[in-house]
C-alpha cells in the first residue's frame, strides 16, 4: 500500500478558502490588478501555508510571459576560480531575490545558434561571456523580450554590462615591474582563440604603463601546457632572456615558474614574474608568486539586484566589478 502524501493543490486552498481556483492563483501570485479584497487575499494565503501549498514557478513563469531563470552559459576554456567564485556568489544573491541561476552547456555553439539555444528556455536574463556573443544573437534575445548582460565588452548594445578592466590589470603589472628596476619584458599572449581577446586586452594594458615607464615589451605567444613554458623556458635559456614577465594569469605564470626553475633561471634574481587573478596556487608554489588581485567593488546583492532589474526592462548601463591591487610576493 502506497501511504505517500501527495502535496498539496491550488484545488485543495481553494476548498479549504472557500473560494475558486482562479482566486487562490491571483493572491497567491500577487496578481494586483485582480479585484479580489485584501482580505479574500490574507484568507487564501493563511489557508495555503497551513496547508504547506507553494505556487508552482512554471506557472508564475506562464502568468508573465518568461521564466525566473538567469542563463549563464558555458565554453570552450572551463570558468577560472574568479568567474567562478563571482558565479557561485551570484546564484546565492539571485536565489534571494527569487531566481535561479543555470549553467548552461553546448560551449560549441556561437552567434545566432546559441541564443536560439538559450532563448528555448524563455529565461528573464542571458548573462554571457564575450567568447559566447554575437550582435545577431544579441538582437535575437532583445526582440524576445530576453535581457543580455555582458561579463566583459559587447558586440551590441545590452541591458547591462558588468565591466571588467583587464587593460588595467595589464598596467598595473607593468608599473610594479618597472618600480623594480625592470625594463626589458616578454609579455604572455595565450594561444587558446578563447582567451586570446583577454590576453590582448591585458597585453595592451601592460605595454602602454610599461612603454610610458620606458621599457620595451616583446609578445610571447604561449599554450597553458608544460611543454609550451618549457618550449618559451628553453628560449630565453639559449638566448635573449627578458628581466620582467607578464606570465597572463596565475596559471600560465605558475607553468613558466617551474619551467624556468628547471633551466636554471632565477626568480626574482634573474628575471621578475608577475600574474593575474591572486589565486591559491600563487602560496603553493616557491617562489610564492606575485599576482595582480581583482577586489570587489561592489555587494554581490547589489550586483544581483542590477542583473534582476535588467531583465524587467531597466537598461543599467555599466557596472565596474572589480579594482586592481598588488599581491606582491617573492617572484618579483
Amino acid at each position: 500500500m502506497n501511504t505517500t502524501r501527495r502535496p498539496p493543490t491550488g484545488a485543495d486552498v481553494a476548498r479549504a478558502a472557500g473560494v475558486s481556483r482562479a482566486t487562490v492563483s491571483y493572491a497567491m501570485n500577487d496578481v494586483l490588478d485582480a479585484r479580489i479584497p485584501e482580505e479574500t487575499r490574507r484568507r487564501v494565503r493563511e489557508v495555503a501555508s497551513s496547508l504547506g501549498y507553494e505556487p508552482r514557478s512554471d506557472a508564475r513563469s506562464l502568468r508573465r510571459g518568461r521564466t525566473d531563470l538567469i542563463i549563464v552559459p558555458t565554453y570552450v576554456v572551463p570558468f577560472g576560480q574568479l568567474i567562478q567564485r563571482f558565479l557561485d556568489g551570484l546564484a546565492r544573491e539571485l536565489h534571494v531575490l527569487g531566481h535561479t541561476l543555470v549553467i548552461h552547456g553546448n560551449p560549441a555553439a556561437h552567434g545566432i545558434e546559441a541564443a536560439k539555444a538559450w532563448g528555448a528556455l524563455n529565461p528573464a536574463v542571458v548573462l554571457v561571456l564575450p567568447e559566447r556573443m554575437s550582435a545577431e544573437g544579441v538582437e535575437y534575445l532583445t526582440s524576445r523580450g530576453i535581457a543580455v548582460v555582458a561579463l566583459g565588452h559587447s558586440p551590441a548594445p545590452v541591458a547591462l554590462t558588468l565591466k571588467v578592466d583587464h587593460a588595467a590589470a595589464g598596467g598595473l603589472a607593468a608599473e610594479h615591474l618597472i618600480a623594480r628596476g625592470r625594463r626589458d619584458f616578454a609579455v604572455v599572449v595565450p594561444r587558446e582563440p578563447a582567451l586570446a581577446d583577454m590576453g590582448r586586452e591585458r597585453l595592451a594594458g601592460f605595454r602602454a604603463a610599461a612603454e610610458a615607464g620606458g621599457g620595451t615589451v616583446r609578445v610571447v605567444e604561449m599554450a597553458e601546457d608544460p611543454a609550451e613554458a618549457a618550449r618559451v623556458a628553453g628560449e630565453w635559456r639559449a638566448g635573449w632572456c627578458p628581466d620582467g614577465v607578464y606570465g597572463y594569469n596565475d596559471e600560465y605564470a605558475a607553468l613558466l615558474l617551474g619551467a624556468l626553475a628547471d633551466v636554471d633561471i632565477a626568480v626574482p634574481e634573474r628575471l621578475a614574474l608577475v600574474g593575474t587573478d591572486d589565486l591559491t596556487l600563487c602560496e603553493m608554489v616557491r617562489p610564492r608568486l606575485t599576482s595582480v588581485a581583482f577586489e570587489e567593488l561592489l555587494p554581490m546583492r547589489a550586483v544581483a539586484t542590477a542583473i534582476v532589474a535588467a531583465g524587467e526592462g531597466a537598461v543599467q548601463g555599466e557596472l565596474t566589478l572589480w579594482r586592481m591591487a598588488m599581491r606582491v610576493r617573492g617572484s618579483g
